[in-house]
C-alpha cells in the first residue's frame, strides 16, 4: 500500500445506522474500516506516467533551418550544450595532431583539410556557452554540407558479459587476447584462422591467450560486434576489454545468416537473442558461419574510439573515415527506436570519433552508452536520416 496511505483517511457519510448505540464489536469495526479503505483505494486509478512532448519526426530530407528549430540538448541526454565541451576537446586534440594543410578527406562533394576541421571544432567550442539561448548560431557560423543520399543509421553500445577468470562449469567460452603470430600471418597471406577453425579445432587453446571465460558464447559474439565492453566476473569484480585486432576475414552478420536460413523475420539483435535462447543446440552452427573473429585486450576505461579516446553517449559517431573523416563535426538525425513510443526523433550534434569494419560510406554508427535504453536502441536501430558536415564559415 506504499503511496496509498491517504486512502485510509477517507470519511464516509450516510452510515449512522451501522454505528447506532455503539453495538458493533471492535473486530467488526476493524473489518468495516478496512473494507471502506480498500473501496476508496480501488476507486482511484493510477495516473499514467506523463511522457515529455516530442518534436516532429525526422525526415530523410529536411532543411538545416528546420533541423535547428527542433534541436535540443535533451535529445542527447544533455542538460546544456556546454556539456559537450569535453567531447569537443577530444576531437580537437586529434585533429590538431595532424598536418593542418593536408587533406582529411578529398572526394566528390567534400574536400576538407585537418585545419578546416580544427577551425570548425574551435568555433563550436567558443559558441557552446551561447547555444542554449541562441541555437541559430549554428546556422550563422557554419556551412552545412549535406551528405548526399542521406545516412543509414545503426547504433552500438557497451555490452556487459558474465565471465570467470578461470575455466569452470558454466564458463567455457574463451575470450582471446591477440595471438603473437597474427601480424606475421596476416602480412604473409592476409588472413588468420577463421572462426570455425578457432572454435571447432581449438587452435588457440592452451597458449596462454585466454583473458577470461564467458558464460554465454552469444554474449561474446555480440561483444565482438561492439568492439569493447565490460566483463562482470563471478567474484564480483569487473574489467574493461577493448578491441585489439581482427583475423582478416570478412564480417558476415548473424542477422543476415539467420535470415538466409529462413530462421528470422526481422533479424534484429533482440529477435536473434530470443532465437538463440530457444535453440541452444544450433548456436555454434550460426556463429561459425561468420568467419570474422575479434581479439581483445584489457583496458582501464570504457569503449575507446579510433582516436584513442573514450567515446561518449549520443555524441560519438563511428564513420567511414574516407567518407566522413575522423574529427568531423556532424549534425545527424534519425527516428530512434523507443520501447514506449515506438520511435522518437533524435536530432543531434555529433563527432566522428570512431570507425568500424561494417561502417562504409553512407553509414553512421551512433554510440548509445551502456544502460538498458542504449542496449535497446543499438539492438533495433536500422533507419535512414539526414546528416551534414558542419564547417566553420
Amino acid at each position: 500500500m506504499h503511496g496509498q496511505a491517504p486512502c485510509f483517511g477517507a470519511r464516509r457519510e450516510g452510515r449512522a445506522s451501522a454505528w447506532a448505540g455503539g453495538a458493533l464489536r471492535p473486530a467488526l469495526i476493524v473489518v468495516l474500516l478496512a473494507s471502506l479503505a480498500l473501496s476508496a483505494c480501488a476507486g482511484k486509478k493510477p495516473q499514467p506516467e506523463e511522457l515529455p512532448p516530442l518534436g516532429p519526426p525526422v525526415a530523410v530530407q529536411e532543411s538545416p533551418e528546420f533541423f535547428v528549430a527542433n534541436l535540443a540538448p535533451r535529445n542527447q541526454d544533455l542538460t546544456s550544450w556546454k556539456d559537450m565541451a569535453p567531447t569537443v576537446r577530444k576531437s580537437l586534440r586529434y585533429v590538431n595532431s595532424k598536418p593542418q594543410g593536408a587533406a582529411a578527406v578529398k572526394r566528390p562533394g567534400l574536400t576538407v583539410t585537418w585545419g578546416d576541421l580544427s577551425r570548425s571544432l574551435t568555433r563550436l567550442r567558443d559558441l557552446l556557452p551561447r547555444l542554449d539561448a541562441e541555437p541559430g548560431l549554428l546556422l550563422a557560423n557554419f556551412r552545412w554540407v549535406e551528405v548526399p543520399g542521406g545516412i543509414n543509421y545503426s547504433g552500438y553500445y557497451e555490452p556487459q558479459v558474465r565471465a570467470s577468470r578461470t575455466r569452470k562449469p558454466g564458463y567455457a567460452q574463451a575470450i582471446y587476447g591477440l595471438p603473437p603470430d597474427l601480424g606475421r600471418v596476416r602480412a604473409k597471406r592476409g588472413r588468420y584462422h577463421d572462426r570455425r577453425t578457432i572454435e571447432e579445432k581449438q587452435v588457440l587453446a592452451n597458449r596462454g591467450l585466454e583473458l577470461a571465460w564467458a558464460a554465454d558464447p552469444v554474449d561474446v559474439f555480440f561483444l565482438e560486434i561492439q568492439g569493447s565492453g565490460r566483463l562482470i566476473f563471478d567474484d564480483g569484480t569487473q574489467a574493461y576489454v577493448n578491441y585489439a585486432g581482427q583475423n582478416g576475414h570478412k564480417y558476415k552478420s548473424s542477422g543476415r545468416i539467420m535470415r538466409e536460413k529462413g530462421l528470422l523475420r526481422r533479424g534484429d539483435i533482440f529477435e536473434q537473442r530470443e532465437w538463440f535462447r530457444n535453440n541452444p543446440e544450433r548456436v555454434r552452427e550460426i556463429l561459425n558461419d561468420n568467419p570474422s573473429y575479434v581479439f581483445f585486450k584489457f583496458g582501464s576505461r570504457g569503449p575507446t574510439g579510433a582516436m584513442g579516446h573514450e567515446v561518449d553517449d549520443w555524441l560519438s559517431l563511428a564513420t567511414d573515415r574516407s567518407f566522413i573523416p575522423l574529427g568531423s563535426l556532424v549534425a545527424y538525425g534519425v527516428n530512434a527506436p523507443d520501447e514506449r513510443r515506438g520511435s522518437v526523433p533524435l536530432r543531434g550534434i555529433g563527432f566522428a570519433q570512431d570507425v568500424g569494419g561494417a561502417i562504409k560510406r553512407n553509414r553512421i554508427d551512433i554510440f548509445c552508452g551502456g544502460d538498458a535504453r542504449a542496449n535497446y536502441v543499438a539492438s533495433h536501430l536500422d533507419a535512414k536520416g539526414p546528416a551534414w558536415v558542419l564547417l566553420a564559415r
